[in-house]
């Protein structure tokens, strides 16, 4: 079942800031390829002494499995990491309970995804992407993780080359990051480099909504909570 996550940004700095969020790249095995992530969202908060105005995200997590046209031989930082993008639907392999937990790519001549099916074989708590033979060189693609925002925008939140001939098992991971800057959704980013410094959300322990305050001394505070923080009203 998907879980909404909420996250909601209040920025008591001096100045308006670009606000970016993004998530851990889920793990992946069955192929020998980097890893590589998207900005899921970006947007410019005001000052809360300026406008009252806080950043409210809503994200459906973790079981959307990714197909995509890739732009550039290689993912650069900063640029699309693609344009065209399939998704499915898909549960999570659980010990003993069967899910629809595998798909399957085609071109034709965009990437697409099959319905979702039951592979008794994908690793525990992930998904797999079967891949067919094809030319990558003259037509590649990227294989991994979508996630829905709260507008009901697609978004590819980590990926991996589509390696011909091969079965990608897909294990996603409900950590989320706050960062400053100018990281436009489905673009590409550094994790490693966006991750120092930004605020951390782990829904693994059961959270679901987490209250960021962003001050002016450039750090974060971070709450977890049940429930509407006071600050919200």
């Amino acid at each position: 079942m998907n879980a909404r996550y909420t996250i909601n940004i209040l920025n008591n700095s001096r100045h308006a800031q670009d606000f970016f969020l993004f998530q851990e790249p889920a793990r992946y095995t069955g192929a020998d390829s980097a890893v590589y992530s998207n900005s899921l969202y970006h947007r410019t908060l005001p000052p809360i002494s300026e406008t009252g105005s806080i950043l409210i995200l809503e994200l459906l997590s973790s079981s959307f499995a990714a197909a995509q046209a890739r732009l550039d031989p290689a993912p650069r930082a900063g640029l699309p990491s693609g344009q065209a993008m399939s998704c499915q639907p898909v549960r999570a392999s659980r010990s003993g309970l069967p899910s629809p937990n595998a798909v399957t790519m085609s071109l034709d001549p965009e990437p697409e995804l099959s319905a979702p099916r039951h592979h008794p074989d994908v690793d525990e708590e992930a998904f797999r992407i079967s891949i067919p033979h094809y030319d990558a060189g003259r037509r590649p693609c990227n294989v991994g993780q979508a996630v829905r925002t709260g507008d009901g925008r697609m978004v590819l939140s980590s990926f991996i080359d589509a390696q011909p001939d091969s079965h990608i098992d897909c294990a996603p991971l409900p950590r989320f990051y706050a960062g400053v800057g100018r990281r436009h959704a489905g673009t590409v980013i550094d994790f490693d480099h966006s991750r120092d410094g930004a605020a951390l959300c782990d829904a693994s322990e059961g959270h679901t909504t987490f209250n960021l305050i962003y001050d002016h001394r450039g750090d974060w505070i971070v709450e977890a909570v049940k429930g509407r923080p006071a600050w919200l009203g």
